[in-house]
Parts: structure tokens; sequence; C-alpha cells
């Protein structure tokens, strides 16, 4: 009765491994392809900006201030290009949803395995100390290569985990607010830019179209890493409950 207990308890320690890893690798990924059109907007953004320099060109003094606006928001552009870069070096994301369900397979296979063994091996060592001690030496090396933590430890290595994806939403959120500042200050400059008004306005709201395009990815992306976030929480409560 016992050892059917312990069974079930395993059992359903492991199924929830399998959810929770699961959750976690599907909200980062979520996460990546909430940016995965971050480098269409900074060209697109480029391309407005340096039309809007030639415009402000023509326009002599009343273009002054758009102009320097338009050098900002390339320097956005930049920072938006370079995490698009960082990102797209990621390739643990890439994946399709079979290969995830085969991602999560092997780590619940590793788990059982390793209880199985460290079940085995303590039998075996009964009543022999020097041989015991071997022994246990040998399945906290093995835990410590299969465990939960060692797992989370091993998604992190490979692709950063979710806080590297927390920061780079939170990179792209600082650009989001500045731009969001020159689309402003553009629709004031517009406003007594004569004759050049029209043309103005139409690039800060162009650029006010950018700034909404980024405010939702980033929505998106934060509402995937809080329930990613979750999820290796409740990994690392399974764990630890493990070693009690």
């Amino acid at each position: 009765m016992q050892d059917s207990v312990s069974s079930y308890a395993s059992e359903t320690s492991n199924q929830q491994v399998a959810h929770f890893q699961q959750e976690l690798f599907g909200q980062c990924r979520s996460t990546f392809e909430a940016f995965q059109g971050l480098g269409d907007v900074a060209e697109d953004m480029r391309i407005l900006s340096l039309n809007a320099e030639l415009a402000a060109g023509r326009a002599g003094t009343y273009g002054v201030s758009i102009r320097a606006l338009t050098q900002y928001t390339r320097e956005l552009v930049n920072r938006l290009e370079q995490i698009n870069l960082e990102m797209r070096k990621v390739d643990a994301f890439k994946d399709d949803e079979s290969e995830e369900g085969a991602t999560a397979a092997p780590t619940v296979e590793a788990v059982e395995y390793a209880e199985e063994e460290a079940y085995s091996e303590e039998n075996a060592a009964e009543g022999q100390e020097d041989d015991a001690q071997e022994e246990e030496n040998a399945e906290a090396s093995y835990e410590e290569e299969t465990g939960i933590a060692a797992l989370i430890h091993k998604f992190e290595e490979e692709n950063g985990g979710v806080k590297y994806l927390n920061e780079q939403a939170k990179r792209i959120a600082e650009v989001v607010s500045q731009s969001n500042s020159i689309a402003t200050n553009m629709a004031i400059e517009a406003a007594t830019a004569g004759q050049y008004e029209d043309t103005f306005t139409n690039v800060a709201n162009d650029m006010r179209g950018f700034v909404n395009t980024l405010k939702n990815m980033v929505t998106r992306a934060q509402d995937s890493i809080e329930k990613a976030f979750r999820a290796e929480k409740s990994l690392k409560e399974i764990d630890t409950a493990a070693r009690q």
C-alpha cells in the first residue's frame, strides 16, 4: 500500500514537472514571438526619419527642431536593431510545437530515471557502509545533473531564460516611451511650421503608429513573461519539496 502511495505521489510530481516545464518554455517562446516584427518596425522608423529629415531640410528654419528629432529617432532605431539582432540569436524558441512537446518528455523521463536509480542504489548499498557513502555521492552527482534545478539552469544557459527576455522587454519599453515623446514633440513643432504643418503632422502621426505597434508587442510579451515566471517558480517549489 505504501509503495502504491509513493508511486502515485511520484507520478503526480512528474506530471506537474512536465506541465510547468512546458508552460515555462511555451510562454518564453510566446514572448520571443511577440517581438518577431521588431526588425520591420525599426526599418520603417528609419525610413520615416530619413524622409522627415529631407522634408525638414526643405522647410529651412521651420524644420530645425524636426531634424533634431529625426536624428534622435535614428538613435532609437539603432537600439531596436541591436535588441532584434541579439534576440535573433536565440534559437531555442524557433522550434515547432511538436518539438516543444518532445523537449518536455525527456525531462520527465530524466526525473523518473533519477528517482528509480536513487531507489535502486539505496537498496543495493544497504548494510554496506563504505559502499553506501560512495553510492550516496554518486546519487547526489547524478541528481545534480538531472534534477529540476539543473534543467532550469541549462534552459537559462541555452537562451537566457525568463530573466533575459524580461530585460529585453524592458529595453524595448524604454524605446517606446522615448519614441512617444518624439512623436509628441513632432506634433508640437508641426503646429508652428506654417506651410509645412501638414507634412510634419503626418510624420508625427506615423511615429505614433509605430509607438502603438511597439506598445502592443511589449504588452503581449509582458503577459507571457509573467506566466513564465510563475511556471519557473512552481518548478523550483517542486524541486525544494522533493529535497526535503
